[in-house]
């Protein structure tokens, strides 16, 4: 604790190099802290699924071809499937193009069995399941456009020929869909034409033993295998995981860029660190002639040089977590990402990363400097 003014004194003894290192570290920081967070979304959202003893039925050709309801019936005789749900996407928007987030025509008959982890209030199903043109809508979407339970709305075609005119009945809460509108599917097949009724994209099977899952996949797929509308079956996780990775492996582009940026930071670390060290050359010697020890000379830079990487640190991964918890996300994204934030485990990642880029950046210069010979510190001139 005695030394703390000395590290204080040192680590500003150039206030405006200092300020704008650390201003330059929290940037950076903000920068990956912000990457790390969209990477846990991306990750939250493709596991939505684990866990859940749900597959997903599509076709084998692409997920655009349709599926005829005729292989529902023959699906759910299948021992260990519990129920079974269709479910098409829509793709269509409020209002305006920008306003874009995920709509589905849904069987409501079989969301309480096969999709129970979307909390429902028992009287919002009721009206929702009472109405053709009924919606049920995530919390976070009624925020993002300030609706209200009995508003209608209309969304605009992109995909079907028709524009859904809905009314609101209720919400649901979900740990990671909370940006969906969904209405009942009889709505969407009449409203489709005659020689395009009876089919869906997506069939969604609620499995009794999760341990078989992989057989009934199986089971599933080789009893369409030869017929004219062929089936891939997927879990929940796996459908998830092949919906992203639509996007291309967003994962490694963004990994790759934090891992520049960090190296960036090193070399700027290293740079200013060594600098300081220099300058410092005659005090240094000056300390060790009064009687302070290579290990203790060793330890306060250090200290001083982790110091000024964690302010920096801390700045911007901290900034970006406040920001994200004031900020929509999903507004400013068009909804594409859902509960955005720099959580615990960011900040952690990040808190530790600057230390250990204080400690590679700042080792060297302050290892050098620790063990100047006393002659040789006073006889320079820096």
């Amino acid at each position: 604790m005695r030394f703390l003014k000395l590290i204080r004194r040192n680590l500003f003894r150039n206030k405006l190099r200092a300020i704008l290192t650390m201003m330059l570290l929290a940037v950076i920081f903000f920068f990956v802290a912000t990457l790390l967070a969209i990477l846990d979304n991306f990750e939250s959202f493709s596991n939505a699924g684990e866990g859940a003893n749900r597959l997903v039925v599509q076709s084998a050709i692409s997920l655009g071809t349709q599926l005829p309801y005729a292989h529902e019936q023959k699906i759910r005789q299948i021992p260990g499937v519990v129920d079974s749900a269709k479910m098409q996407w829509i793709g269509a928007y409020y209002k305006e193009k920008s306003n874009f987030f995920a709509n589905f025509a849904i069987d409501v008959e079989k969301m309480p069995t096969v999709f129970d982890d979307y909390k429902i209030k028992p009287a919002d199903f009721a009206a929702f399941k009472a109405d053709r043109r009924g919606a049920l809508v995530g919390e976070d979407l009624m925020k993002r456009f300030g609706w209200k339970v009995g508003d209608r709305i209309t969304l605009k075609r992109q995909i079907w020929p028709f524009d859904p005119e809905l009314t609101i009945r209720g919400t649901y809460v979900h740990p990671v869909q909370t940006t969906s509108v969904f209405f009942p599917m009889e709505y969407f097949d009449q409203s489709q034409p005659v020689e395009s009724r009876n089919e869906v994209g997506t069939f969604w099977l609620k499995i009794k033993d999760p341990k078989q899952m992989a057989a009934i996949s199986q089971q599933i797929d080789a009893m369409f295998k030869n017929s004219d509308y062929p089936t891939e079956t997927f879990t929940e996780k796996e459908f998830q995981q092949n919906f992203m990775s639509m996007m291309g492996n967003v994962k490694l582009l963004f990994t790759a860029v934090s891992t520049c940026a960090i190296f960036m930071v090193v070399l700027l670390a290293a740079i200013t660190m060594s600098m300081s060290a220099r300058e410092r050359v005659t005090e240094i010697a000056v300390l060790k002639a009064i009687g302070f020890e290579q290990r203790l000379i060793l330890t306060l830079m250090l200290t001083e040089f982790v110091l000024l990487t964690a302010i920096g640190g801390a700045i911007g991964s901290y900034g970006a977590h406040f920001l994200f918890t004031f900020v929509d996300a999903g507004k400013m994204t068009q909804g594409f990402l859902q509960n955005l934030g720099v959580h615990a485990k960011t900040l952690t990642v990040c808190m530790a990363t600057a230390i250990g880029v204080g400690l590679i950046a700042g080792g060297l210069p302050a290892l050098r400097a620790s063990n100047l010979r006393v002659v040789d510190g006073l006889r320079r001139v820096v």
